[in-house]
Parts: structure tokens; C-alpha cells; sequence
């Protein structure tokens, strides 16, 4: 009988211990997170800008800037992005006479940068931009310099490039300001049509 008890407290004990020591096990749930980052510019309008010289005043004053001289961008970009332009070439080259091509400065083309109505992004807030006039050249400009919330769709991130040519007029005055030395008077630049093509680049900022 005194056997019998033991056994049962033997065991009673050896159940209680077992009870008293906690079950535990670990168990490994890998989570991968992959990122395609979206960089995208569009140009909704004005891809192609054509000012036409036909009168004196032109000649003499350039032609200002309005609304069909405007080419809109659109970024649409997951990081912080910048915008930059420049020219193929620092001479617009005349496509209307055969033999040597007549030639002209591409700085007579001048830009003005400003946020596109109706974009919820703000100067100076999201982005810098070039607010003043400045001329197309080979040398790559950054006309938007993206800041800390500068990511974004289209509806924050759209823009218009105002274009003028050889303006010398109060306001805008690319003479005055040192952009070309004389007005396309002065340049003495024969009858002809000139092109280049100016490329648009969009850049994420590490």
C-alpha cells in the first residue's frame, strides 16, 4: 500500500511539473515588398511651336508670348523627381535653301516656366521653377527642381513652358537682359524656315 502511494505521488508530481513548464514554438513568416517606381512625362500640348515673323513690329519687338505659343507637361512619378531642357543644337538651322543651310541663335527662343492651371502643386513648395526668362542652348537647365513632396500624379504635376522669341518689350526684354545682344533686326538673319528640336528630360533625384 505504502508502494501504491508513492507511485501515485511520483507521478501526481512528475504531471505537475510537466504542467508547471510552458509550451512554446516559433514559427517564420518572410514579407517581401517590391517597389516599381512610375517616371513618366507627357506633353499634353503644344509639342510643336511655330512662330511666324511676317511684320515690322515683330521684327523689331519680337513676339511675346501667349497662349499658343505654350507647351503643357505632365509628370507623373513615385520619387522626387527634377525636369531639365536644352537644345540639339545652339543654332536653329534653315530647312528652306538648298546648299550651305542658313542659321539662326537658338537663345532668340525664349521660355518662361509656371504651374499649369488647375495643378494642385504649388512653387516653391513641391518644386522650384524657372520664373525667369532664359534662352534654349545645348547646356541642359533644370526647370523644375523637385523638393521633398514633389512626388505625385498629373493633377499636382503639370506645367506650361511659355515660349517667346527675340522679345524686346518692356516686361520681357531678352535684349535688356542679356539674353541675345540685338533684336532679330540687328541679327540681320535672312528669309527662311528655321527648326531644332528641344528635348524635355525627366530625372529621379536619389
Amino acid at each position: 500500500m505504502k508502494r501504491t502511494l508513492l507511485i501515485i505521488a511520483a507521478f501526481m508530481l512528475s504531471f505537475s511539473l510537466l504542467k508547471a513548464q510552458p509550451v512554446s514554438d516559433m514559427g517564420v513568416i518572410p514579407i517581401g515588398v517590391s517597389l516599381n517606381s512610375i517616371l513618366r512625362l507627357n506633353i499634353v500640348k503644344g509639342g510643336n511651336i511655330e512662330f511666324v515673323v511676317s511684320n515690322f513690329k515683330q521684327f523689331a519687338e519680337g513676339i511675346a508670348n501667349t497662349d499658343i505659343y505654350d507647351t503643357k507637361f505632365t509628370v507623373a512619378s513615385s520619387v522626387r523627381f527634377d525636369v531639365e531642357l536644352f537644345s540639339e543644337s545652339d543654332v536653329l538651322t534653315g530647312v528652306g535653301v538648298s546648299g550651305t543651310p542658313n542659321t539662326m541663335l537658338a537663345k532668340n527662343i525664349g521660355y518662361v516656366l509656371e504651374v499649369a492651371p488647375g495643378a494642385t502643386g504649388v512653387n516653391n513648395g513641391h518644386w522650384d521653377l524657372t520664373t525667369t526668362i532664359a534662352g534654349i542652348s545645348t547646356t541642359a537647365v533644370k526647370i523644375v527642381a523637385g523638393k521633398a513632396f514633389s512626388a505625385g500624379d498629373i493633377i499636382q504635376n503639370a506645367f506650361l513652358i511659355n515660349w517667346e522669341l527675340a522679345t524686346k518689350v518692356i516686361g520681357h526684354d531678352m535684349v535688356g537682359a542679356g539674353l541675345i545682344a540685338t533684336n532679330l533686326l540687328g541679327q540681320n538673319i535672312p528669309s527662311d524656315r528655321y527648326v531644332v528640336n528641344v528635348f524635355l528630360v525627366l530625372k529621379a533625384i536619389p
